[in-house]
């Protein structure tokens, strides 16, 4: 394998990385979320290697996780947003689970392993066994911009992805709403796109939903209403 350059980190990467060891109130400390993740390869040592130098880590998939390669735009169609302050708070409330992006190329949600046995959606590809995927360090987060991979969800608890049919159900949700834009067609809001519009509006005026961490007594039941309305 040809050897790999070193990256400087570059300050626009609007990158929120930090030093401590937990992730979140609450989150499991960075090195074992590390050792975790390095666990899908055979030399897990050069994953650490690459991390403490700033690089994301090659990893395979299929092993600890598989990964759907989803497009930004059906993205940021499904959530209603490109903006930095709103794309990663819904991932977070849609999805439940890890998601890295390679800003301004692909976002990928981190599901779990034997995915690709399963998967169905034609609007996405997932990497499974034989597959690899750059993976940053566990405390660099980011908004999707930028130059250089980071988590846009981070993971918060060792073992817990995003689920595949949920992924899937994004997909669609963007898929139909960028064809509704080309053809010029209404598509009626379903419950789950009308309660998620609710919970973004709360979010975003109640200081305690803000941080994806924490709901306030009514950011709690529009979460549940949002969660119920997707099944």
């Amino acid at each position: 394998m040809a050897s790999r350059s070193r990256n400087s980190t570059h300050p626009s990467d609007d990158l929120r990385s930090r030093p401590g060891t937990e992730l979140g109130q609450g989150g499991p400390p960075r090195q074992a979320i590390a050792r975790w993740l390095a666990s899908s390869v055979t030399q897990p040592e050069v994953a650490h290697q690459d991390w403490l130098d700033g690089r994301p880590a090659v990893l395979r998939t299929g092993i600890v996780f598989d990964a759907v390669r989803m497009r930004p735009e059906l993205v940021h169609a499904a959530v209603g947003s490109t903006a930095a302050d709103v794309v990663p708070r819904a991932l977070a409330d849609i999805l439940h689970g890890p998601v890295i992006c390679h800003p301004a190329v692909w976002f990928y949600a981190l599901v779990p392993p034997h995915t690709t046995e399963i998967w169905r959606s034609p609007l996405a590809t997932v990497r499974g066994r034989g597959g690899w995927l750059g993976v940053p360090r566990a405390d660099r987060l980011g908004t999707g911009r930028g130059i250089t991979p980071h988590w846009i969800v981070p993971v918060e608890r060792i073992g817990r992805l995003c689920e595949a049919d949920v992924v899937a159900d994004l997909l669609r949700a963007g898929q139909e709403r960028l064809e509704a834009v080309r053809t010029g067609a209404a598509v009626p809001d379903s419950s789950y796109q009308v309660g998620y519009a609710e919970l973004l509006a709360h979010a975003s005026a109640c200081s305690v939903c803000s941080d994806s961490h924490a709901a306030c007594e009514t950011g709690a039941l529009l979460r549940r209403t949002v969660r119920q309305a997707r099944r």
